[in-house]
């Protein structure tokens, strides 16, 4: 295995590692803030960021593509799975999280025509497996409608994932995922700002606190990790 691939399979593990904290800080956090507010704060800071650390290189990243993806593989992928959030519980978020990989793996083969191993198929069928067994359960604060938000927004997401290898293609990841992200805010701000009104003040300082991870270590770390790998 060369370096480069070892480089990109360790940005993908730490990204993926990073996404496993965001379900439990987005619960806490929408205590505070209704999902839209949630969803268009976390990126408008997150892009304000890599803007400034990027603006030499964003000219190459600059597209209406590139921002009409951000806006809807980032900025609505995470609105809906907010919204989920709020009405199920944080257990069943997290494993219909996970089917996430399953499903990349079926839309890439459709797509790329590009095939996992058997060994991997296995896998993902009994991680599905798994997740069935529990969804089916129900209890802790679960709800079927909750849990269909969070799955499209998982499908949704897979769909980003296997398109966004054309987008990078030439490109600086982290410039492109800049510009990603500045469309995310500009689509979920108005629409937030249409239907849930003017956020309040932090409920606590807990809410707070993972409102701030959710900025740092759950989309400015892992998004650009998953772009770069």
């Amino acid at each position: 295995m060369n370096l480069d691939r070892r480089r990109a399979l360790m940005a993908l593990t730490i990204a993926g590692l990073l996404w496993g904290s965001t379900v439990p800080l987005s619960k806490i956090a929408l205590g505070w803030l209704p999902p839209g507010w949630l969803t268009a704060i976390r990126f408008a800071v997150a892009a304000a960021v890599l803007l400034t650390a990027t603006r030499s290189r964003l000219r190459a990243a600059w597209s209406p593509a590139i921002l009409a993806s951000g806006a809807l593989g980032y900025g609505g992928t995470v609105l809906l799975q907010n919204a989920g959030i709020t009405r199920t519980s944080v257990s069943h978020a997290a494993l219909l999280i996970g089917t996430a990989p399953v499903l990349v793996a079926i839309i890439a083969a459709v797509w790329h025509r590009s095939f996992a191993r058997p060994v991997a198929w296995a896998g993902f069928a009994v991680s599905l497996m798994g997740v069935g067994l529990v969804a089916a359960g129900g209890g802790g604060g679960a709800n079927l409608a909750g849990d269909g938000m969070v799955l499209a927004s998982v499908l949704l997401s897979a769909v980003f994932t296997v398109g966004q290898t054309r987008l990078l293609r030439g490109r600086d990841p982290i410039a492109v995922t800049a510009v990603q992200f500045l469309g995310a805010a500009l689509a979920t701000a108005p629409f937030s700002a249409l239907t849930e009104g003017v956020p309040s003040a932090p409920a606590s300082t807990g809410s707070l606190v993972a409102v701030i991870a959710l900025i740092a270590g759950g989309t400015l770390l892992p998004f650009t990790l998953f772009a770069f790998g």
